[in-house]
This record gives C-alpha cells, structure tokens and sequence, in this order.
C-alpha cells in the first residue's frame, strides 16, 4: 500500500458530532410526523448531504418548508459546540509538520466546515477542504474524495481515507481509496464487512513516527511523505 495522502471525513472523525445530529433531525422527524428507521439513519442520514436526507426522508416538505428547514439546520449547525475526537488534533498537527498532504471530505456545509475549523483552530491543519455543495453527488458516491485527490495532486489509490460510516466508506472505496474505520458512536461492526483496512476506535493511539503511520500495535503502514 503506497500511501501518500490521509483524507479525513469530519463528523464521527474529526469531531463527535452523532449526537447532535441525531438529535437534529429527530427533532425534525418529530415536528413533520416523520418516523425514521435505523435504515434510514444509516443509508440517508449520517454521512449524508442534508438536500439528500430533507428529499428522502422528508418529501412531504414544499419550498417554502424545505427553505425554512435548511435555515433552521444554519443556525443550529453554527450555534453548536464541538469537541474534537480524541486524538485527533495531535495527529492533524504531527502531519502538518512533516508535511503529508491532507483533506477534509465532508457531507456538511460550507458554514458547518468553517465553523469547526475555526473552534478547533484547523485552519492550517488541510491543503484542501470538499464539502457537499462543491459536489454533484455526496456520499456514498466518489465524488467528494475524487475531488480531495484531484485538489492534492495524488491518485487515489495512494489516499488513506478515515471514516466512520457505511456510506463514507462506500464513498472512499468507490474513488478508489483505502479506507480505515473510525468507531467512534459504535458503529464499528457494520463497517467491518465493507473492506475496510483497519478499525480504530479513536485517534488516541494513531502516531506518525518518521515516514510510518503507526494505527494501533498491528498495523503500521509506511507513507511516501516529503524528506526531513
């Protein structure tokens, strides 16, 4: 596996977000008289653009509905606070020094990615930010880490991808990615079976050593990152 590139997901991965947006869109669910499954969470929800969910889940809804919906998520989604997953911020920082290129890839917003980057001071921590209105299609399609591959100059064949849902996971192996889950809300059993190279359960034990990422005591894998 030659690696040269790490793409990070950002809700489950960069920040621990599940609650909030489950919380987000029972609340939605509750006001519209909308019973949402564990199917629907899983296929059109988390990891999901929210134009996906409101036309899936939601097709009840007129423009006018749909417009204010989308507001109210703005709002909500901005007014949040948001704790980073452990482990995340040495790692980001330990990468940017030793100058491996890295993305973000995201089914959120632009406001919502701002937003993080400026609570968590990430600002410097990506080369490249993609999030769901600079693609055409959001996860579990390609497009999002296609375009991450693209903004860096690197196949994505030679991309590690961090994930912690089945349609990020889709997403990452469909463009061609490796991918490793993140089992950050216990999602981890269903992101087994996907292909996935590995699964971690945070960021806690992830090291960069020299040109090796160390994930976790048996899987070590060596990056084609910039000379000392």
């Amino acid at each position: 596996m030659n690696i040269a590139a790490l793409l990070f997901d950002m809700d489950g991965v960069v920040i621990d977000s599940h609650a909030d947006v489950t919380n987000f869109w029972l609340e939605m669910a509750a006001k519209y008289g909308v019973h949402l499954t564990a199917d629907d969470f899983a296929r059109h929800i988390y990891g999901c653009p929210m134009r996906h969910t409101l036309d899936v889940c939601f097709p009840m809804l007129d423009a006018a509905q749909h417009a204010a919906a989308h507001a109210y998520h703005i709002d909500y989604e901005i007014n949040l606070t948001y704790t980073p997953i452990p482990g995340i911020l040495p790692l980001l920082e330990s990468l940017r020094q030793r100058g491996v290129p890295t993305a973000l890839v995201t089914g959120g917003e632009a406001h919502k990615v701002q937003t993080v980057l400026t609570q968590l001071d990430l600002h410097a921590a990506f080369r490249t930010t993609v999030n769901s209105g600079e693609i055409p299609r959001g996860k579990p399609h390609p497009d999002g880490y296609l375009l991450a591959a693209e903004r860096l100059g690197i196949a994505p064949d030679r991309c590690l991808v961090f994930e912690d849902a089945v349609n990020g996971v889709q997403s990452a192996l469909a463009a061609g990615a490796h991918c490793v889950g993140v089992d950050s809300w216990g999602n981890g059993p269903a992101l087994l079976p996907l292909g996935i190279y590995s699964l971690i359960p945070d960021f806690s034990a992830v090291r960069l050593v020299g040109a090796a990422l160390h994930l976790d005591g048996s899987h070590i894998l060596s990056l084609d990152v910039p000379a000392n």
